[in-house]
């Protein structure tokens, strides 16, 4: 029975990291080696960063005397990067898994449905874990010593973090899921994150400060690691030869999992099938209003990105990196320009509303909403085509859904940044003007690939999002516009005020060409699905 469970969520897991449409044939070799690039490219920036991380910090524990801890905060990062990856897919697979209805259906205790979920996400933190703790064992090794015994036990030290990290994704995806019950997951979803980058750049850009304040606090940093977190005490003086403490932090690894397995198997049945809370609504026939159809299709799209929350997540952003980066260049004004004077020299004043356009660009290729509009239909397509409204309507709808959610912050970024930067009025609204268009072409030239390259057999909603073509299209080449359109102003060397009046007359005509093919020929592309 554990064998078919685990074989089911294997294939499952598989299919999800490879593809996610209900087509049967297999994929290409030259698709499964792609991606197997790009997790193999991954892997190695994670160990490469790891490996530049441990370099700093084996020298001066060394010289210390802290061994020891060297290896406890090794520990601490893989604990760390494992927990923070995998708290939403515990969640996900353990308790919004699709079949899990059908499994407790069946004659099957429910605690070896759980634990066939358990065991997958295990091999998941497994990896993560080893790709902390291997890369701090080997740059031990070159710089500091080998010990074949040291060494062995370090690499079982991985499977007990791996333990430790499973049982605290467990507690929290348990706790998780009880908090989406009570509010908008797509929220949490964007909320996380949000959080997530806001520490990953906040870390990224003070990395340096952070290694060499961790580097110079050795003891204090080890007495509070042994007086508050004494199991990865124990694993670092475990790493370090002492079979004893090692003994104990694996032992106190299997009593928190299993304890934490236990609960959650008591638990797992009522867990699993408990409604989601919220408040009923009432049908109040009084207060209903009557709408043109194109505002009743923009409703719904709306509602629709604010219930999926992968279409929120990966789509809406952009729109608070947008605002963060207008925020961020006001706020941070004088050093920017401090910058960019010393490299670029005299006369930059002249370039600033260049340069704001060119970000404002890049940052518009992260509201590619309307790419992946016409797949998120899916198996609900029949529903609109069976409505009295045009195809022409509702294109122009998912249009509109678009251009009121990227158009308006860009055009807004552009006039904060210019005004806060001294622009003239001319350059004002060039600044305000160019971010603008090119906010209507990403809507139009997304809605285009989205109408060439409809996928409508997905099985997740991650796949229009993140792996279709269209999305994926349109993204990169909305982000080497402004590349382009920058290798043409050094080509010309044209006036920078005179070289964006030319890119807004470019990119005018450029829309309104997309927008008489998404009206003529992308109607009946949609007619066609």
């Amino acid at each position: 029975m554990m064998r078919a469970l685990l074989a089911v969520r294997f294939r499952a897991m598989l299919a999800g990291l490879l593809s996610q449409t209900r087509q049967k044939k297999k994929k290409s070799k030259g698709m499964v080696m792609l991606f197997a690039f790009l997790y193999a490219y991954l892997a190695v920036v994670i160990v490469g960063m790891m490996c530049l991380t441990f370099s700093g910090l084996a020298p001066a524990y060394h010289q210390m005397g802290l061994d020891w801890l060297y290896f406890s905060m090794a520990g601490i990062l893989a604990l760390a990067l494992s927990v923070f990856t995998s708290v939403f897919m515990t969640q996900s697979q353990l308790y919004d898994a699709k079949d899990n209805d059908l499994l407790l259906s069946m004659p099957i205790p429910p605690g070896k449905i759980l634990l066939s979920r358990i065991l997958p996400l295990l091999g998941f933190d497994l990896l993560f874990c080893g790709l902390v703790m291997i890369p701090a064992s080997v740059m031990y090794a070159i710089l500091i010593g080998f010990s074949l015994g040291n060494f062995l036990l370090q690499l079982l030290a991985v499977l007990g973090i791996c333990l430790l990290a499973q049982a605290i994704s467990c507690l929290l995806g348990w706790g998780l899921h009880w908090l989406l019950g009570r509010m908008n997951k797509s929220l949490a979803s964007a909320l996380y994150m949000v959080v997530f980058l806001g520490i990953y750049f906040t870390v990224y850009s003070q990395a340096g400060n952070i290694m060499n304040a961790i580097a110079a606090s050795g003891e204090a940093i080890g007495a509070s690691v042994k007086s508050w977190a004494w199991p990865l005490y124990a694993m670092g003086r475990g790493c370090d030869g002492a079979l004893g403490y090692f003994a104990g932090f694996f032992a106190v690894c299997l009593v928190i999992f299993g304890a934490i397995c236990w609960l959650l198997s008591a638990t797992f049945l009522k867990s699993a099938t408990a409604r989601r809370g919220g408040k009923r609504r009432t049908l109040n026939m009084g207060g209903m209003k009557t709408g043109s159809p194109s505002r009743a299709m923009v409703r719904k799209e709306w509602l629709h990105f604010l219930g999926s929350p992968v279409y929120l997540t990966n789509c809406g952003i952009g729109i608070l990196m947008t605002a963060a980066l207008a925020v961020a260049g006001v706020i941070f004004r004088r050093k920017l320009l401090g910058l960019l004077t010393a490299s670029l020299g005299p006369g930059l004043e002249d370039y600033i509303p260049l340069m704001i356009c060119a970000m404002l660009g890049v940052m518009n290729s992260m509201l590619f909403f309307s790419a992946p509009s016409v797949s998120l239909e899916g198996k609900t397509l029949w529903v609109l085509r069976s409505l009295p409204v045009s195809s022409r309507e509702i294109l122009l709808a998912k249009l509109k859904f678009h251009w009121l959610l990227s158009a308006p912050v860009m055009v807004l970024a552009g006039l904060v940044l210019s005004v806060a930067y001294g622009c003239t009025a001319a350059e004002i609204l060039l600044c305000a003007a160019v971010p603008g268009l090119l906010a209507v072409l990403c809507g139009l030239f997304g809605m285009a690939c989205g109408l060439q390259w409809a996928r409508l057999d997905w099985l997740s909603e991650a796949y229009p999002c993140k792996q279709g073509m269209a999305a994926g299209v349109t993204l990169f080449a909305m982000m080497g516009l402004p590349v382009a359109l920058g290798g043409c102003f050094f080509l010309l060397k044209l006036p920078p005020v005179v070289f964006l009046v030319l890119c807004g007359v470019l990119l005018a005509a450029a829309c309104a060409g997309l927008y008489r093919m998404v009206t003529t020929w992308g109607v009946r592309k949609w007619e066609a699905l």
